[in-house]
């Protein structure tokens, strides 16, 4: 039996993990803008990802019970029009992935190994769409999540793959029904698992963990902010060095650019989307978090989008409300981030910027939709 002196709980663990967020706290001082909004939505990022990081290295760690949790921290430009769900799994085991579409456009299914933040960054070891699968005339579906390909709807897995991520697809956020999911352990030759106190070592891992995802993210996408800021107002396909450590869906194209205002002014950019399954354009804040997307229109999508007669789109971001259809909110940000996706494209396109006065920006968008 263990002696319970030698499981005491080394207090320099806790000081460890204070001195990471101490440091990291002092980051997001030197890299924010002078800007009152922007400062105090860094430090509510910093908190954000502290709450995500102990609920998921502490709470829902067990990749023999997995719950698939939908209390995702907004990271990297995460995308309004995807709920995302994740869940702790392991290439030892097989699952069993199952539920209903209901409204959801689409599901994309992603096993994972590494992490945001570590040193490998996140790498994707298995994609499957829903759209690719066979669904019943109800919307209900069944997925083999393992190493060994099965019958069936097969999401591949590797030794090292360490969670699962789910992307569900909402095109209208606000109203659409999500779909229902759920994942399993299967197998008849599992280990006997009942749950066991809290150890030290495990706390002191979890912590560990904690400290290092939190530093690692925000480390990360602070330079891809310092990234696109380096060439403003403008929107480019997204640097393949930067996607490596953060890999996302494959089949999606991803690019990125960052907005920053003088007062009065907005961004008039121009798309013509190449032909594809999904495309959006949105603005973040600085920390490349979504906007309030529920309380303000800072996103747009192939079907919310309107399309001028000559074929193509053209949106305005700006905080001040111009009164025209395609306004991106900016939610009082003079500077932000910008981010576009293609899903299931073959082809590019590049969206077309031009920073202008508010009113002229407005007068150029009603002559060409009068045109």
């Amino acid at each position: 039996m263990k002696d319970k002196g030698q499981d005491y709980f080394d207090p320099i663990c806790w000081e460890n993990f204070c001195d990471t967020l101490r440091v990291t706290g002092h980051q997001i001082m030197e890299n924010a803008p002078h800007d009152p909004l922007d400062r105090v939505e860094g430090f509510r990022y910093l908190a954000r990802l502290v709450n995500s990081a102990l609920g998921r290295f502490i709470e829902t760690s067990d990749p023999l019970r997995p719950v698939l949790s939908y209390n995702s921290p907004k990271i990297g430009g995460d995308n309004p029009d995807f709920l995302y769900g994740q869940c702790k799994i392991s290439g030892e085991y097989n699952y069993r992935i199952y539920g209903k579409k209901n409204e959801a456009f689409n599901i994309n299914f992603g096993s994972y190994l590494g992490g945001l933040g570590s040193d490998k960054g996140l790498k994707c070891s298995g994609n499957l769409q829903l759209s690719e699968m066979r669904t019943s005339s109800d919307g209900s579906f069944e997925i083999l999540a393992s190493i060994e390909r099965g019958e069936g709807a097969w999401l591949p897995m590797l030794k090292e793959t360490n969670s699962l991520l789910i992307r569900q697809t909402l095109l209208d956020r606000a109203n659409n029904i999500p779909a229902e999911i759920n994942v399993e352990v299967i197998g008849s030759d599992l280990p006997s698992h009942k749950a066991i106190p809290l150890d030290s070592d495990q706390l002191s891992e979890a912590l560990s963990l904690s400290g290092l995802f939190v530093s690692g993210v925000i480390t990360q996408f602070l330079h891809w902010t310092n990234t696109f800021k380096l060439r403003p107002n403008e929107i480019l396909p997204t640097d393949p060095s930067l996607l490596e450590f953060a890999n996302g869906d494959p089949n999606t194209r991803y690019h990125n650019g960052y907005f920053d205002l003088d007062p009065g002014y907005a961004l008039l950019v121009e798309l013509s989307p190449p032909t594809c399954d999904y495309w959006n354009i949105q603005v973040t804040n600085y920390w490349l978090e979504s906007l309030d997307y529920l309380d303000f229109c800072t996103h747009f999508n192939h079907e919310t989008a309107v399309v001028d007669t000559d074929g193509k789109y053209r949106f305005l971001i700006s905080p001040i409300d111009p009164r025209i259809s395609n306004w991106l909110n900016t939610g009082g940000h003079d500077r932000g981030c910008i981010a576009m996706r293609w899903i299931f494209s073959n082809s590019d396109s590049l969206a077309k910027t031009e920073v202008l006065k508010l009113d002229e920006a407005v007068a150029k968008i009603s002559a060409l939709r009068r045109n």
